[in-house]
């Protein structure tokens, strides 16, 4: 805590904007307030981390050393405020790219939460490694935020308090972002498939002529919505005429009607029995897909997804 409490103003931002942006993460649906944490989290603070860590000297290129016996004269490398703060954009634009590789290299499916959450767990640690770094060295040698025009004693004791809360409350953020599940993006995805010879799905390879019986497309429903949802599925076979780029539904027959509980991050694959009565080319096989029931008069503007193929029949 004497570590802490003599560090400046700069960490004291830093740890507000780490705690700012993984409970914005978290608690806020608001793009303004993401974005106020978030880019900053993004831009600035991993390459600031980075040079507190390397570079916790001030900028003087000649410092004189701690009386002693024999006077003698430290060459320390040093940046100047302006350059320190030009340095942080363009490290973290260099930083940030590399985490995302690495990052999605041992977590392919993480969220946004896990990632903010790692992210402020490093610039953290790269915060307080600079504090530390700073702290070795003789107070004359320190890189010191320039805060001069505010009055020393009050406001060195006001930062002190300041940051010692904000430390206590960034731990106890990004612990809470790594126990509460990531209840960020919730979405389902509906795709259509065909098995190959070899048993493989792909989307691709739908025929062209649909025939009485099991279909060769497979309906796929995969839930990210977080939570068991129930599904219903409506399969229609529809004559469409194209007037002014778009399309419209002249006349429609419902094929198939087929309903699914699926757990969270689980897939329903189904390939429902359909007896198609309606002649002709060009019609539109169409996959509505529900959350719940599904109305009687299904239709593409009252389906949670939607997706089609063209078939002759």
């Amino acid at each position: 805590m004497r570590a802490l409490g003599e560090s400046q103003a700069d960490v004291l931002a830093g740890f507000v904007i780490l705690v700012g942006a993984s409970m914005s993460v978290l608690y806020v649906d608001s793009v303004v307030v993401r974005a106020v944490f978030g880019i900053p989290l993004l831009v600035f603070l991993p390459g600031y981390a980075l040079l507190l860590v390397l570079f916790p000297y001030s900028s003087a290129e000649t410092r004189v050393s701690r009386p002693s016996l024999a006077t003698s004269n430290r060459n320390l490398a040093g940046v100047t405020f302006v350059e320190r703060i030009v340095l942080s954009f363009g490290t973290s634009l260099a930083l940030v790219p590399l985490f995302g590789v690495l990052y999605l290299s041992i977590v392919p499916d993480g969220g946004a939460v896990s990632v903010v959450t790692l992210l402020a767990v490093g610039v953290g640690v790269g915060l307080l490694l600079g504090v530390y770094r700073r702290l070795q060295l003789p107070k004359p040698e320190r890189y010191s935020f320039p805060t001069k025009v505010w009055p020393a004693t009050g406001t060195n004791r006001a930062l002190n308090v300041a940051l010692a809360v904000v430390v206590v409350l960034s731990v106890v953020g990004l612990g809470a972002a790594l126990a509460v599940p990531n209840y960020g993006e919730t979405y389902t995805n509906l795709s259509l498939v065909t098995q190959q010879s070899n048993g493989e799905f792909v989307a691709s390879g739908y025929p062209d002529t649909l025939s009485a019986g099991n279909s060769e497309i497979y309906a796929t429903v995969t839930n990210h919505e977080r939570e068991v949802t129930r599904y219903t599925l409506v399969v229609q076979l529809q004559r469409v005429e194209t007037s002014s780029g778009s399309a419209s539904v002249v006349e429609y027959e419902e094929l198939a009607r087929v309903s699914s509980e699926v757990a969270p991050g689980e897939t329903w694959s189904t390939n429902p029995e359909l007896s198609p009565e309606m002649t002709g080319s060009d019609l539109r096989l169409v996959y509505l897909l529900y959350e719940g029931d599904a109305p009687d008069n299904a239709d593409t503007e009252s389906a949670y997804q939607s997706t089609f193929v063209w078939v002759d029949n």
